[in-house]
């Protein structure tokens, strides 16, 4: 009894082994195509920095320029998350200048229509904001520095939270895109 598992064990070793040499030295193409150098694959060429126009909220109500270099791809979905993402880090100088979005927040999705409509998805506010002040920097910052860096875009609509809002505080209509509007915009 004790020889007929030795002869099992050892049949089935066998097959194991026969099953490892198919699959590896049996098939000549998979080891050479494992022996042959990979060709190095080309590095994507980085995006030309540009200069881009972020408005960001000054103690005076208005809208003050700031102006950066950066990496600005040439999709305007991607140059419109560039512009997102910088607007989103703050201002360089925070003892005079405040971010337009007064809360922690990110891009969730970003969508131009043919006719030159973005549309932004916010996150969405932990508890509701007030003030007309607020709620004029915070969308016409985003609209502003979106139009004027991407001329592509003719207008902005901000959704919040995967949602279409009407209003932020009470004092502007959310519910269709806004168009630039330099009133805002302290003069230089």
């Amino acid at each position: 009894m004790h020889q007929r598992v030795v002869f099992i064990a050892l049949a089935a070793l066998a097959g194991v082994a026969l099953l490892v040499w198919l699959l590896t030295a049996g098939n000549p193409q998979r080891v050479q195509g494992d022996l042959v150098p990979v060709e190095a694959l080309p590095t994507p060429t980085p995006a030309p920095e540009q200069r881009v126009i972020l408005l960001f909220a000054g103690g005076d109500g208005l809208l003050h320029p700031e102006l950066r270099s950066v990496p600005l791809p040439a999709e305007v979905h991607e140059r419109i998350r560039v512009v997102m993402t910088e607007l989103l880090t703050g201002p360089g100088n925070t003892q005079q200048l405040a971010p337009v979005i007064p809360y922690p927040a990110a891009v969730d999705a970003i969508f131009v229509d043919q006719q030159g409509n973005a549309f932004i998805d916010l996150t969405a506010p932990p508890q509701p904001l007030t003030g007309s002040s607020t709620e004029l920097l915070l969308a016409y910052g985003v609209v502003d520095s979106i139009i004027l860096n991407c001329p592509e875009v003719t207008a902005v609509q901000i959704l919040f939270g995967g949602h279409e809002v009407p209003t932020l505080t009470g004092h502007l209509d959310l519910s269709k895109p806004l168009v630039l509007n330099k009133r805002f915009i302290a003069a230089s």
